[in-house]
């Protein structure tokens, strides 16, 4: 990681004693606690070190207690903001920002109903859907995205990309099946295979956890929306408050997500034990010592549990809560 400007570049490198990068990614603002023209290294990006070997020290027993900010960790705004979100800009909005940036012959000219619609029908961010697209068909121009109006590589396995690939009609209907069957229902859903938390994430949790082989996957469509929302004013940069669950690995733990705020209310679903899991608090503090959250998964008609087989998703009434603990 590296600070320029009251930002943060996470240079990513094979080799550490050479000065090249494979790519610098700018995550956006700089806390308070890094200086800028330092260099820092960080096992999970969260917590930083201005040395290496004391970095490697405190990651092989466990411990963040010799980071620059054990205390107070940095996640990464986009990368850990729950796709159970909307987007400031309108349809208009996300075509003029899209269409200024693509070549001619790119397969994401004007889908910014599309991105829109979906997101309010089927619950999924349209600013981060298009920041996956984005960064996954290489803006529209992958021979994927061109050949089979296939925007995110849906079934692209590493071992036969082209041929694995699933064929769209249309690019539209790419759009409508990733919002609904693979985001709403699978990636989204605690009940799925799939499910290791709703937001882009990393290797430890979220959807790059299943989604794609490239552990800085979610950092890449995140940069994409920082980028995208940058340029047209931080309009959606700091909308929601995002809850963080962080534990060591040795104390990893399946939190319960209720219905009702108490220990004793039904269990809608749980978050399982990977290292974090990001909520969007739906209120600024905790009221009998639990905080209302955004659900990930749908819920049925009582808020009771998850229901199954439908991926539409009411922001309004699809709620829950968490044990402020």
């Amino acid at each position: 990681m590296y600070l320029v400007k009251k930002f943060v570049i996470h240079r990513i490198t094979g080799n550490l004693s050479q000065s090249k990068y494979v790519s610098n990614l700018r995550y956006g603002k700089a806390p308070s606690y890094l200086s800028q023209g330092t260099n820092y290294f960080s096992y999970d990006g969260h917590y930083f070190y201005t040395n290496y070997t004391t970095m490697i020290s405190d990651y092989t027993s466990d411990s963040r207690a010799h980071s620059v900010n054990s205390n107070n960790p940095y996640f990464n705004y986009y990368q850990y903001l729950p796709l159970r979100s909307t987007t400031s800009y309108s349809a208009s909005d996300l075509n003029s920002t899209i269409n200024g940036k693509i070549s001619s012959t790119s397969k994401l000219k004007d889908l910014g109903n599309d991105f829109v619609n979906n997101q309010n029908t089927y619950g999924v961010n349209a600013l981060l859907m298009a920041s996956i697209a984005i960064n996954e068909s290489g803006w529209g121009d992958s021979s994927i995205a061109k050949n089979k109006n296939n925007l995110f590589g849906l079934n692209a396995v590493d071992a036969s990309p082209s041929q694995s690939a699933n064929y769209y009609s249309s690019v539209s209907a790419c759009i409508k099946d990733f919002a609904e069957t693979y985001m709403s229902k699978k990636y989204l859903n605690p009940n799925g295979s799939n499910y290791r938390g709703a937001y882009l994430g990393n290797k430890a949790s979220g959807i790059n956890v299943q989604y794609a082989s490239d552990p800085y996957w979610g950092e890449k469509a995140a940069n994409v929306a920082w980028s995208l929302d940058k340029a047209n004013g931080n309009r959606d940069a700091g909308k929601y408050t995002i809850g963080v669950k962080d534990t060591l690995s040795n104390q990893h733990t399946d939190l319960n997500v209720r219905q009702e705020r108490s220990a004793s209310a039904t269990k809608v679903y749980s978050t399982g034990t990977q290292s974090s899991h990001a909520f969007i608090l739906l209120e600024q503090n905790p009221t009998s010592g639990f905080y209302k959250i955004q659900s990930d998964p749908v819920l049925n008609g009582s808020r009771s549990g998850i229901h199954s087989g439908s991926g539409r998703y009411d922001f309004t009434n699809m709620y829950a809560y968490v044990s402020s603990d």
